[in-house]
């Protein structure tokens, strides 16, 4: 689960900023705030804005610090810092999550200057129920010092800890979280208690995904773990249509010619490894899904190890007649990216998306959020969403701690403004509230120049 984000000197994000999943004291639908002693966290977030205020940000800053920690520095990294100051070139920025990750709560961050892709700090921090703090380990690549906290008990564990922290203390370039993670599954195995290292790593890996309108989830797992009935039903019952799916087999040259040699071959290499690894259980084969705008394949190898490629058609209206995905609406098309969050595969996992609402209907906008409430109440899944749609608040459906503004100031930098923080009247709708402009989070225009331009 999440608890909160900050950052600082990031896109249009100047000073620190904090986003939070921390409930509020409303006591309105309370049975699906999740609690666990002290912490009480929402499982659901509605960002809302004016154009160019910032949201879009905010998920990439989100999606940066998990690029850094799974895979290093993301291309442009250079010039993501505050801009709008110049000042904010040479300075650090920094990134913080904290999370509760194997029911246990940590604070994980670091500080880079991202003009030079230099990383300055990075500290992993555990919390007990006291609220209490345990350094895991804290790194300072300026001093070149690498310290191991009081978390670990063991003196074997400290001394292996030590031995890589000290390796990695004035490497600049590398995430310690990113090292430690890497090819080090013996160490593991050897050392238990360093378990939580690889626990807060696969957080990021597993349970964060982040998707942006040009993207999806996480390549419709759904369709290998959930019923192709179930899928249907919940499609058509939305409105879209399709009554039954299928998966069919599609040859390898028809593949071959829709994707580069190169991403192909990658693909069909992963998909051997990871079957080499598993060779022994007949009943489990992996799969890897290759999906494109409007298009999708699961890749697996057969019985006969040979690489086998399906597709999923559609069929509407109890028709005999099959569809793919290319020729689905648009519509249609982005619902199959963000059902998933409507499925039990989705337990125990954070969904960030950036403009939940391209492609669909307002009505179905409202109507996929008001689904995932109602799921929410039984599984610790949570959702975290960018919008313009101001009809998210006329439903009346959202607590007030559920609902988030990303503004400008008058110097131009994004801040992040919980509802709660405008303190509205118990009897004024936010939705009234937002277009009379109590909330700084529609459009300004302006008349007169906008008047003197068309009448020109």
């Amino acid at each position: 689960m999440l608890i909160q984000f900050t950052v600082s000197n990031f896109l249009s994000f100047d000073e620190t900023e904090t986003f939070s999943m921390a409930a509020g004291k409303t006591r309105k639908y309370s049975e699906r705030i999740f609690s666990d002693k002290k912490l009480k966290l929402t499982k659901c977030a509605v960002i809302l804005g004016a154009n160019a205020s910032g949201k879009s940000n905010l998920v990439s800053a989100f999606q940066f610090m998990q690029n850094m920690v799974l895979h290093g520095l993301p291309r442009g990294f250079s010039n993501k810092y505050y801009r709008l100051n110049p000042e904010k070139k040479n300075a650090p920025s920094d990134f913080e999550i904290k999370i509760l990750c194997d029911s246990k709560v940590f604070t994980y961050g670091f500080s880079i200057i991202l003009s030079t892709g230099s990383i300055l700090k990075e500290y992993l921090y555990g919390h007990s129920n006291s609220d209490s703090q345990k350094v895991l380990f804290e790194r300072d690549t300026t001093m070149e010092t690498f310290v191991v906290g009081q978390y670990f008990k063991r003196p074997n564990t400290i001394t292996k800890l030590n031995n890589y922290g000290e390796d990695s203390a004035n490497d600049q370039e590398m995430l310690f979280l990113s090292i430690i993670n890497k090819n080090k599954g013996k160490m593991f195995s050897d050392f238990p208690e360093l378990q939580v290292l690889r626990n807060v790593f696969e957080w990021f890996a597993l349970k964060l995904n982040i998707s942006f309108p040009d993207s999806i989830l996480t390549g419709y797992p759904y369709f290998t773990d959930s019923n192709l009935e179930e899928i249907a039903d919940l499609l058509n019952a939305l409105g879209t249509g399709i009554s039954e799916l299928k998966v069919v087999e599609l040859p390898v040259e028809v593949i071959k010619s829709k994707i580069p040699d190169e991403l192909y071959n990658k693909i069909v290499s992963d998909l051997e490894k990871a079957n080499a690894r598993i060779r022994s259980d007949e009943d489990s084969r992996p799969r890897i899904m290759a999906r494109s705008y409007k298009e999708f394949y699961t890749f697996e190898i057969d019985a006969d190890n040979n690489v086998a490629i399906t597709t999923i058609e559609f069929s509407h209206e109890k028709e005999a007649v099959y569809f793919d995905l290319n020729e689905e609406s648009d519509g249609t098309a982005r619902l199959l990216d963000l059902i998933e969050i409507l499925f039990k595969i989705s337990d125990n996992r954070i969904f960030v998306i950036d403009e939940i609402d391209r492609c669909l209907h307002p009505a179905m906008t409202v109507k996929v959020i008001e689904l995932f409430l109602e799921m929410a109440q039984k599984r610790n899944t949570q959702l975290i969403i960018t919008s313009h749609e101001s009809r998210l608040l006329a439903a009346d459906f959202l607590r007030n701690d559920e609902i988030c503004f990303v503004n400008k100031n008058k110097h131009g930098a994004s801040i992040i403004n919980p509802l709660e923080k405008y303190q509205l009247r118990a009897d004024k709708k936010v939705y009234t509230a937002l277009f009379e402009g109590m909330l700084d989070a529609i459009p300004v225009f302006n008349e007169h120049k906008l008047k003197s331009i068309i009448n020109q």
